[in-house]
């Protein structure tokens, strides 16, 4: 699989109704690929356990070089617990079950799952099962559990339900949409700078006993601008603009998309529409407002990451709105008077804000799907 592919299509999961087993009942996993490291010394991890499962189909070649590339790069995490005194799992075979005992288990502080995931939130399986939060028993997750690394496409939109199905006090963290193999390499590997990675969480909550955060709270999150936008007396201004930056653009029912080109072959949809101004000195004005889309939040996407390049001057803001799945999305967004404004300053606009929309989501998830 190339490095600058997503992990894979949005509908893998609908491919195939799941496993089959010649007995019922009978596990597809081999207990072979379960191995045990015992604690290589003494510290805030004695009598604590922590799990690697990976949930990679066996039966997909693809699937299992994208194994191999994870587990080769996890050893220094494994030395980094078992020095601190835990004792660490891995199990290159996982499946519902595994998951189900894991965090059930007493003495079980934190898990990394890693596998494909569907849009809905389910995680996939070594035997091709699925699993989702409807799955796990909160009453049945130990106390002790402090931390759940989802490593799947799409699952960490669902952080909040997948929270509640742990009990409600582990962190869990996870990405929000599909990235990139390389990405989610990258997570695994040590590095210094705005990057949050496996180690930078087992150091902040494994090895210390911090008190975990509470789950960020939508409350206070305005919706999409786009959502109280409208249309009309807009397209002459849209066709204007979008022909200084060879976009094309179509009217949808409250704003246009407009399909941005940008450098090295990339592109980004941003969607213009007509709001009225409410803050001071602008109420009433016709506003001018552009809204593209980066992403689902998480646990991942670190302040630094999120707001480097901010401060530069321009057109865009990067901003939080609220999320149809309990998770806020990250959006760039600009607001200019209509009237006044020339054709060449809503290009400007529409550029930035699509560039900077465009540079977040492939600093974030490795991916151009915007």
């Amino acid at each position: 699989m190339a490095e600058d592919e997503v992990f894979l299509p949005a509908d893998w999961a609908n491919a195939r109704p799941g496993p089959k087993h010649w007995t019922a009942g009978a596990r597809g996993d081999d207990p072979a690929a379960r191995v045990v490291h015992e604690p290589a010394g003494d510290g805030p991890g004695q009598g604590r356990t922590f799990h690697f499962l990976f949930g990679y189909k066996t039966a997909s070649e693809q699937d299992r070089g994208m194994l191999a590339e994870e587990v080769a790069r996890i050893d220094d995490d494994i030395a980094v617990l078992r020095a601190a005194g835990y004792t660490v799992v891995v199990d290159q075979q996982a499946v519902r079950q595994d998951l189900q005992e894991a965090v059930a288990a007493e003495g079980t502080a934190g898990v990394y799952w890693s596998s494909h995931g569907a849009e809905d939130g389910r995680l996939q399986c070594c035997d091709g099962d699925l699993i989702s939060p409807a799955d796990i028993d909160p009453a049945t997750v130990t106390p002790g559990l402090r931390l759940v690394v989802l490593g799947a496409c799409y699952v960490g939109a669902y952080a909040p339900t997948w929270r509640a199905a742990f009990g409600g006090h582990p962190l869990v963290a996870g990405w929000g949409r599909p990235v990139t193999l390389a990405r989610a390499v990258d997570f695994l590997e040590a590095g210094d700078g705005p990057d949050l990675g496996l180690d930078d969480l087992i150091e902040r909550w494994l090895l210390t006993d911090a008190p975990i955060p509470a789950a960020p709270p939508m409350k206070g999150l305005s919706p999409a601008a786009t959502l109280s936008g409208r249309v009309k007396g807009l397209k002459r201004r849209v066709d204007a603009f979008t022909a200084h930056l060879g976009a094309d653009s179509e009217q949808r029912d409250n704003h246009f998309a407009v399909l941005v080109p940008l450098p090295d072959g990339r592109s980004h949809v941003v969607r213009v529409f007509v709001v009225d101004g409410a803050d001071p000195f602008s109420e009433g004005v016709q506003l001018c407002g552009m809204e593209a889309e980066v992403g689902p939040t998480s646990a991942l996407v670190t302040p630094e990451r999120l707001l480097a390049g901010v401060a530069r001057p321009g057109y865009g803001r990067v901003t939080l709105v609220a999320g149809d799945t309990g998770v806020p999305r990250i959006v760039v967004q600009s607001f200019t008077p209509l009237t006044g404004t020339s054709s060449q300053q809503l290009a400007a606009h529409c550029y930035q804000v699509a560039l900077q929309a465009d540079r977040l989501e492939f600093d974030i998830f490795g991916t151009d799907e915007g």
